[in-house]
């Protein structure tokens, strides 16, 4: 048990000996688990469980051959077409709502996305997805990461229509959450444009590629055991999806400024227009600096929950640099209180006038100098915004 790459090794109590209990203690709180170990062989899906909820078609399997254990679970070859995803843990129930909601489907129909064909699910869980694909690939390595973020942007653009509004503050919560758990010295939080919104949950990442032929394309996973144990289960944008992709990519081979702004640009071709816009895009609103804080501190967090002491130092020396980004946006919102300040002045120049404290040709120059500088300190304020990649 405590080599299977999906066993929370780093963070487990002394108690939790196994799944076979149903619960597994950590230290960031207990996970409900189940005995999956009789469906890895084929005898077990010849019928189909008495307990729980099948939603879509049961497989026939002549053959349960295991692909790999990864930190999501098991995956696992039913037939030619046919693969499984088993999940030890019960992190939620993103797949099944996919296979029962019927519009989410159709928009993502003849897109690089696989969906589950069938999911079982037990106490408001799925446990078992089975996807009709007969290859898996991990796709870190093997893939141009332009080409990955434009099928990435027309998946995104399909579920536009679904979204839900800026929920910054929950947003900005989960980032708190976060931080607390791991007890980072790190704190970002951030506003969000109005075109900023959040997206069904389809969890994907390049750890897990369906291919066929020369083609890939994404797989709709369980969500991971990480954002289980350590935040609440929220809608997040396109660019969050987007940026935990990146950070993949730069923690397996690296990305120069360059690399960063070639992979936004080819997501946002595809993408609503609305994501391009210059506050969706803005460090100052948010943007994808944000967003890769949050991918990097999911990194630690796995990297804490799995013991993975690589992955734990890349993510460690990123944070260490998030106090000059941090610094240069405290800078900013000095030159934002003046803008502030400037309008105030004019306000009180006005009473002033009013109250016939000054003259008022005085307090109209006073007024018209507030404004002046309220107006230069705003252009200051935006022009100085860093760089999205």
């Amino acid at each position: 048990m405590d080599d299977a790459p999906w066993w929370p090794s780093g963070v487990i109590t002394d108690d939790s000996a196994d799944t076979n209990s149903g619960v597994v203690q950590t230290v960031f709180g207990s996970i409900q688990c189940w005995d999956f170990a009789a469906c890895l062989s084929s005898e077990w899906w010849q019928h189909q469980p008495e307990s729980g909820d099948i939603w879509g078609d049961w497989p026939e399997v002549a053959t349960a051959e295991v692909i790999k254990h990864d930190r999501k679970g098991i995956l696992l070859k039913l037939n030619d077409h046919q693969i499984a995803r088993i999940s030890p843990f019960a992190v939620g129930n993103d797949l099944s709502r996919f296979v029962q909601y019927q519009p989410w489907r159709q928009a993502l129909e003849d897109l690089a996305i696989e969906l589950p064909s069938m999911v079982y699910y037990v106490d408001n869980q799925d446990r078992i997805a089975v996807y009709d694909c007969s290859e898996i690939v991990s796709g870190v390595e093997s893939y141009q990461a332009e080409r990955v973020a434009n099928k990435l942007g027309s998946i995104h653009s399909a579920l536009n229509e679904f979204s839900t509004p800026n929920t910054e503050r929950r947003w900005n919560d989960r980032l708190k959450d976060i931080e607390a758990e791991l007890k980072v010295t790190t704190l970002w939080r951030a506003p969000h444009s109005e075109y900023t919104v959040g997206l069904p949950r389809l969890n994907i990442d390049l750890g897990t590629l369906s291919v066929d032929g020369d083609e890939f394309s994404f797989i709709a996973d369980i969500r991971s055991l990480v954002e289980h144990l350590m935040c609440e289960p929220d809608r997040l944008p396109g660019l969050a999806t987007l940026m935990l992709i990146e950070q993949q990519i730069s923690f397996a081979r690296g990305m120069t400024t360059d690399a960063r702004k070639s992979l936004l640009q080819a997501y946002l071709d595809t993408a609503p227009n609305s994501y391009g816009r210059k506050k969706a895009l803005s460090t100052l609103m948010g943007g994808p600096w944000i967003w890769r804080y949050h991918a990097v501190l999911i990194a630690f967090a796995e990297a804490r929950i799995f013991g993975d002491e690589d992955l734990g130092e890349r993510a460690e020396n990123w944070l260490n640099d998030v106090s000059r980004i941090q610094a240069h946006l405290g800078v900013l919102r000095l030159w934002k209180s003046g803008l502030w300040g400037g309008v105030i002045g004019a306000v009180i120049a006005f009473f002033a006038w009013r109250m016939e404290t000054v003259s008022p040709t005085i307090a109209g120059v006073a007024a018209m100098f507030c404004l002046i500088g309220s107006l230069t300190c705003n252009m200051i304020y935006w022009s100085k915004d860093p760089k999205p990649y």
